[in-house]
């Protein structure tokens, strides 16, 4: 989490986007943007996050601003290499991190911070486009169209769900299984299209 807020605030500070950075924090708690201005204090602005459980959504914020810093091309941008001092403004944007992505912690409560619900989670959805590839064909499967559904009915990224919200993600999923033609078919003939989930731990995870 401290990389990630690092990042936030050097991208407050840049000219390009830094209105806009400071606008969404504000709307996440209202003392982000002055905890993650000129003084960096990363530890308090983390202490903030984890006290009201803001994790789910300052990692959605950070996924749409390293989006639009990656697809700028026009005015200030930030070259970070992962440290306290380091910070260029430039015309191209270069996001630069000590390794080749950011690893973020799972957030408590989510379907990613526990390994069981995640992988049935992960083998539902392998298992529609299994079906969906006999369907329509691998080579046309659109693989990104089913995460972005899964996205836009549940506002978060699969294993971004509540785990409150994990049996209604599991029943979207197995929905759209059986309304594949293969899913179709095999129901009608009394075949199962998946695994429900306890037999899938019994299987797997014994």
């Amino acid at each position: 989490m401290e990389t990630l807020l690092l990042f936030l605030a050097n991208a407050l500070a840049s000219g390009a986007i830094g209105h806009y950075v400071g606008k969404g924090l504000s709307k996440i708690d209202s003392s982000l943007p002055r905890l993650l201005g000129e003084s960096q204090d990363i530890e308090k602005a983390c202490e903030v996050i984890r006290r009201n459980g803001l994790e789910l959504e300052i990692l959605k914020f950070f996924d749409d601003v390293k989006e639009k810093v990656d697809n700028s091309s026009n005015g200030n941008v930030l070259n970070f290499n992962g440290t306290n001092d380091g910070g260029v403004v430039a015309n191209v944007v270069h996001v630069r991190t000590l390794k080749r992505s950011v690893i973020v912690s799972a957030p408590q409560g989510t379907v990613s911070s526990s390994v069981n619900h995640r992988n049935y989670a992960k083998y539902l959805i392998d298992r529609y486009h299994e079906f969906k590839a006999a369907d329509v064909g691998r080579e046309n499967v659109k693989y990104p169209v089913f995460y972005s559904s899964i996205k836009r009915e549940f506002g978060a990224k699969w294993d971004m769900v509540p785990l409150d919200r994990f049996y209604s993600l599991c029943f979207f999923i197995q929905n759209r299984i059986d309304k594949t033609i293969l899913g179709r078919n095999r129901k009608a003939k009394g075949v199962k299209n998946y695994l429900p989930y306890e037999e899938y731990l019994a299987e797997h995870c014994s």
